[in-house]
């Protein structure tokens, strides 16, 4: 298993490569034109939960704003937004940010002693290619706040119609983060096992598999009921650090959503 998530990781950094590498084609190569004008996609409000995996941790339940849309070269997409910049393939080059829960402050005892790990601030490339056999997510990110580790992420997404209009999007993908990004965020330092008794953890980087499924109804004409139900398999760096309890990270929403077309 361990060789099999190696060379997926592997694979996101190739594809990266061909990326920057179809960047320097002429524009009369490339299949698409500029983005649409205008707004279209859906826009509502969520109830997010997602349970804990660090010590001393509570599942989180919030009601938030939903947005999955474009205007024009700016896109949402959940929890990933950006701007288009050349056409690339099916889709196009995109400078992006994600949003990510990931820090933590620990809690408990001895866990307690520990330092607060901060929001990660995810900064990239990416692109998002719509084909003839499905849509590919990939994006290669920089933490540019405390961590200043660096990540990748692969999704694919397929579309099953069926009756009354309702659809269904299975997804699966992975994500990858080096061993900087994990050692801040699940590592222990020395002075932190000094300080609190906790054995010193230093993690290597991890690929973290997941399976998804979107499950989309038409309330009216423009009115949309989105229920996403997403599993992701820790990496075993993760898993084998002190301040994890879990072995998977478990996201759940059911969105209520207005769409523009």
């Amino acid at each position: 298993m361990h060789d099999i998530l190696s060379g997926m990781q592997k694979i996101v950094f190739y594809l990266i490569l061909f990326i920057s590498s179809f960047i320097s084609k002429s524009y009369a190569e490339l299949t698409q034109g500029p983005p649409p004008e205008g707004f279209s996609g859906d826009v509502g409000l969520a109830v997010y939960s997602q349970n804990s995996i660090t010590q001393g941790g509570s599942s989180a339940t919030q009601v938030l704003p939903y947005g999955y849309f474009d205007y024009g070269r700016y896109f949402v997409r959940i929890d990933t937004f950006g701007i288009k910049t050349i056409p690339l393939g099916y889709g196009y080059l995109e400078f992006s940010g994600k949003y990510n829960a990931e820090g933590f402050t620990p809690k408990g005892t001895s866990y307690s002693l520990l330092n607060q790990r901060d929001l990660p601030i995810p900064l990239g490339i990416g692109t998002f290619q719509v084909t003839p056999i499905g849509a590919f997510f990939l994006n290669a990110y920089g933490d540019v706040a405390a961590s200043k580790g660096k990540m990748a992420e692969f999704t694919y997404a397929a579309e099953l119609a069926l009756p009354l209009s309702v659809k269904i999007y299975p997804l699966v993908g992975f994500d990858y983060k080096d061993k900087q990004y994990l050692n801040y965020f699940y590592g222990v330092t020395s002075v932190e096992a000094q300080r609190s008794g906790i054995n010193t953890y230093t993690p290597s980087d991890g690929t973290s598999p997941y399976a998804a499924l979107i499950v989309e109804v038409p309330m009216s004409e423009h009115w949309i009921l989105n229920t996403f139900l997403k599993r992701k398999w820790l990496a075993s760096t993760i898993v084998n650090s002190p301040l994890v309890t879990e072995r998977f990270l478990d996201n759940i929403f059911i969105s209520l959503n207005y769409r523009f077309e």
